[in-house]
């Protein structure tokens, strides 16, 4: 169903694709890979970006990205840190006005307005 590339540099050299059948496989595998690799891509049958992660961040699907960002900033902190939460939504492709302080709510909030707004885009 999907092939998924684990790549020695970005856009450049690459392993053979490792066959991946399942969303749940495809997540897994993206987790597992992503920090080890400069570039995971996973394409479907007629190889078209399924998902692809940079440096270990997820890029593309925009609402797995966000879902990212989520579980690494709100969810997962004791205490929330703003900058840090900016930061990782600017590295998934999502500026922010760099003077906005967020609060943990307000972060939760605004992830689920950008999430809402990239309804039907991927």
């Amino acid at each position: 169903m999907f092939k998924a590339y684990r790549f020695i540099e970005c856009g450049g050299k690459y392993f053979p694709p490792d066959p991946v059948e399942t969303a749940a496989e495809l997540y897994q595998y993206v987790q597992t890979h992503k920090e080890q690799y400069p570039e995971v891509r996973v394409t479907d049958r007629d190889d078209y970006i399924a998902v692809q992660a940079i440096n270990g961040i997820i890029v593309f699907l925009k609402k797995w990205a966000l879902m990212e960002v989520k579980q690494k900033y709100i969810n997962e902190p004791v205490v929330f840190n703003s900058d840090a939460f900016k930061q990782a939504l600017e590295r998934s492709g999502f500026p922010t006005d760099p003077d906005l302080d967020f609060k943990a709510l307000a972060a939760q909030n605004y992830l689920t307005e950008l999430y809402e707004s990239i309804e039907g885009e991927d």
